[in-house]
Order: structure tokens, then sequence, then C-alpha cells
């Protein structure tokens, strides 16, 4: 899959994150269901846009892990009010993690993961023409 070993921009980036959060909104209000692959989708978006940053797509998975393992084990561990009070810390800190992806600029030369994105809604990954190497 070479859209999650690619760049991608910030303006593709905010697009793919506003389609996401509009559709979560429309489930949420009109069929009152939760959209969980729109965290997904979300959470894909994350891995080319670190990588445009110069970062390795498995930042935005340690974040997912650690949510998960929050939502999933925290309450075998925590305290009622504990557990509430961290899931309130996530719920404020993951719209700052996905606005700042989208509001740093991506570095302007190649870097490991290949040639900088085009300007303007670009959703077509750029491969990268050099041997890949396993890091």
């Amino acid at each position: 899959m070479h859209l999650l070993k690619a760049r991608l921009n910030r303006a593709s980036y905010w697009v793919i994150v506003g389609v996401a959060i509009a559709a979560m909104l429309v489930a949420s209000l009109v069929f009152r269901r939760q959209l969980p692959s729109a965290l997904v989708v979300m959470l894909i978006a994350a891995i080319p846009r670190l990588h445009d940053l110069g970062r390795s797509g498995w930042w935005a998975g340690g974040v997912f892990i650690a949510v998960m393992a929050l939502i999933f084990g925290g309450q075998y561990v925590l305290a009622p009010q504990a557990l509430q009070n961290a899931l309130g810390v996530v719920v404020l800190v993951l719209p700052g993690l996905l606005i700042g992806l989208g509001a740093l600029p991506g570095q302007k030369a190649d870097n490991a993961f290949g040639p900088p994105p085009p300007k303007g809604l670009s959703f077509k990954p750029v491969v990268s023409t050099a041997p890949q190497t396993e890091a």
C-alpha cells in the first residue's frame, strides 16, 4: 500500500480529516450512531502526514496504542474518577495533535519517505525512485 509509505501535504490532509469529522457528525446527529471507522481514516491520514514532516508513521501507531490501552485496560487499573479524568485529557489532546499535524509545514526537500508531495489537493502518492532500505 503506497499511501502508507508516501507523503501527504497539508491541504489533502485537511480534506481527509474534514470529511471524516463531517461523517462522524452526521452519523452521530442524524443516525445516533458512532462511526469508529472515521477515526481509523484519520489515523491512516496521519501516517503519510508524519512522513511529510520527516517522522515515522509509528508515532501515530504509538498514540493509537496508548489510547486503546487506556480505554480497554484503564478500567482495570484506575479508579473510575481517575479513568474519567484520563479520558477527558485524551479528548483534549487528540484534537490538538490533529491540528498540529495539519498546521506544521512539511519538509521542502526529499526525505527518507520520498520526494515532497505536489502543492494543492493531491491524493496520488508520490513514490520514491530511490531503493528502499530496511530500518
